[in-house]
């Protein structure tokens, strides 16, 4: 019975500062401000960057769209001590060591949310569906919003990658 218990309160604790989160994410869109946009084109496509603020936290918003390829949409939100979400959202091209054959996808389209509590404990919740070549995108995007999403733990390596990664899209596009 304990065992039950203290499983039950580790769920309902977890659940609070993800429910935070995503009330977090929800204020920054309803009300922050853009501060800067720009557009870059190179030969196989463009890249749109967003930076919006509201007094504590920024949303920096990428799309990178390229042709048939990828259409990706990423969100990182942050606040004075912690990227505390990343939204990543679209269509991405699959890549493959070898000739990829006619049957085979060519693309995914992913919905992958993580959310961090601290700059050592979060969450990954990922859902996909492949994309063939003739394949009908917008029926496969009301699909994947049924799909149930994988989620599992992350610590202190993913946050790091994250940062990373959060600090190499910036430098581009500065």
């Amino acid at each position: 019975m304990k065992y039950f218990l203290s499983i039950i309160l580790f769920l309902t604790i977890q659940s609070e500062w993800i429910d935070s989160v995503e009330k977090s994410i929800k204020s920054i869109n309803e009300n922050a401000k853009l501060k800067v946009e720009y557009e870059k084109n190179d030969k196989d496509g463009k890249t749109f960057f967003k930076k919006y603020i509201t007094e504590k936290e920024t949303k920096t918003n990428i799309q990178y769209k390229y042709g048939k390829l990828m259409d990706i949409d990423m969100s990182f939100y942050e606040n004075e001590s912690l990227i505390f979400a990343e939204i990543v959202k679209g269509k991405d091209v699959l890549i493959y060591k070898r000739e990829r054959r006619k049957d085979e996808p060519y693309a995914v389209l992913i919905e992958k949310r993580t959310y961090f509590k601290n700059k050592t404990e979060g969450i990954k919740k990922l859902r996909k569906i492949k994309v063939y070549e003739n394949s009908n995108i917008e029926k496969l995007k009301s699909e994947l919003e049924n799909v149930e999403f994988k989620t599992e733990k992350i610590g202190g390596n993913e946050y790091q990658k994250l940062k990373e990664k959060h600090n190499r899209i910036k430098k581009l596009n500065e």
